[in-house]
C-alpha cells in the first residue's frame, strides 16, 4: 500500500499544545539570554524549513557557540508521528541524550502530545524546546547575535536593511518554501493551476532580479538568500518531479541556476546539503519495506551538475 504523506510534513506544520507560547521564546523579548553553548538547534537534512536556519550558523560562525544536530531522515516503521535522532530507536543525540524529539517538547510541556516538528532550539539548561519557527529563530540570531558572527563574513541581516530582508524573505516563504506543502494537497485543476502559477511567477521575478546582481539583496549573502537556495535544490532534486511543479527546470532560469550552484559552492551551503537524505525523505518517506512505485528513490536528476 502506497504512504501518501505531504511534502511538507515533516516540517511545515507546527506542533499544537495546551500552551503553544512555549515554543515561542524570544531573544528580543528578554524570555531567553543570549548566552554562548547554552542553545542546541535540531534539524533535518532534508527540511526546506529547518535547514536555511543550520546553513546560516554555519556560514556566520555561530556553531562555535550553538550547536546542531540533524534527526533521521526516515520515519521509523508504523511511527509517523515522531522523529528520531538515528536508525534505531534508542539512538541519542549526542548532546541532548533523547532519542527522540518529542522528548524535548515535554520537557518545556509535560502535556504535550502534538506531532514534534523541526526546527527545533533547544536550552541545554532545561532540555526543553524553546522555539519552532525557522524564521523567527534566524532573525532573531541576525538581530541579538551579531557579537559571535564570525569577523570574515559580511552582516547577513545588517540594521539599516533589516525591513528589505524581512520583505524578501517573506515572499520567498509565501510563494515559493510553503507551496510544495499546499499544492500536493489540491482537489480541484483550479487551486493546482493557482499555486503552480504563484510558485513560477515568482522563480521568474527572482530570476530577472539576479541578472545583474551575485545575490539577492546585492554583493553579500543574507538571510533571504538561506531560504532560496534551500528551496531551489529540492525544486531541482524532488518537487518538480513529485509535486508537479514542472513548468520549467530549475536549469531553465539561468540566472537562478548560476546563483544557486555559487552559493552551494561556499562551504557552510555544501556541508549542509545532503542530497541523499532530501531524496529519501519526499520518496521512500520511511523506513517501512518498499513495497509500491511511488516509495522508489529514483536515479536522477544528476546530483554533478550542481558541481560544474
Amino acid at each position: 500500500m502506497s504512504q501518501k504523506v505531504n511534502a511538507g510534513d515533516a516540517c511545515a506544520f507546527h506542533p499544537r499544545s495546551t500552551d503553544q507560547s512555549s515554543f515561542e521564546k524570544k531573544f528580543s523579548t528578554g524570555e531567553l539570554p543570549v548566552e554562548p553553548n547554552r542553545y542546541h538547534y535540531v534539524w533535518a537534512k532534508f527540511c526546506p524549513w529547518a535547514t536555511p536556519a543550520a546553513i546560516m550558523i554555519d556560514y556566520t560562525g555561530l556553531n562555535k557557540v550553538i550547536s546542531k544536530f540533524a534527526t533521521y531522515p526516515l520515519r521509523h516503521p508504523g511511527i509517523d508521528d515522531n522523529w528520531f535522532f538515528g536508525k534505531n530507536d534508542d539512538d541519542e543525540d549526542p548532546i541532548l541524550h533523547t532519542t527522540r524529539l518529542s522528548e524535548n517538547y515535554q520537557k518545556t510541556d509535560s502535556t504535550f502530545s502534538g506531532r514534534p516538528t523541526v526546527p527545533a532550539l533547544i536550552d541545554l539548561k532545561t532540555g526543553g524546546v524553546v522555539n519552532s519557527s525557522s524564521q523567527t529563530i534566524m532573525n532573531e540570531l541576525g538581530k541579538y547575535w551579531k557579537q559571535y558572527f564570525s569577523k570574515d563574513v559580511a552582516d547577513v541581516y545588517p540594521t539599516d536593511r533589516q525591513d528589505e530582508i524581512d520583505a524578501m524573505s517573506a515572499q520567498i516563504i509565501t510563494d515559493i518554501t510553503s507551496v510544495p506543502g499546499k499544492i500536493t494537497e489540491a482537489t480541484s485543476q483550479s487551486e493546482y493551476d493557482k499555486l503552480a502559477k504563484q510558485y513560477f511567477d515568482r522563480l521568474e521575478a527572482l530570476d530577472q532580479r539576479l541578472a545583474d546582481q551575485r545575490f539577492l539583496m546585492g554583493d553579500t549573502i543574507t538571510l533571504p538568500d538561506f531560504w532560496l537556495v534551500v528551496s531551489l535544490i529540492r525544486f531541482d532534486l524532488v518537487f518538480y518531479y513529485k509535486d508537479k511543479l514542472n513548468k520549467k527546470r530549475l536549469d531553465e532560469f539561468p540566472n537562478l541556476w548560476r546563483y544557486a550552484r555559487e552559493c552551494y559552492q561556499i562551504p557552510a551551503f555544501k556541508h549542509d546539503t545532503d542530497f541523499k537524505a532530501i531524496k529519501q525523505h519526499f520518496f521512500q518517506i520511511s523506513d517501512d519495506p518498499v513495497t509500491s512505485f511511488d516509495r522508489i528513490i529514483p536515479i536522477g536528476p544528476d546530483e554533478s551538475r550542481w558541481e560544474n
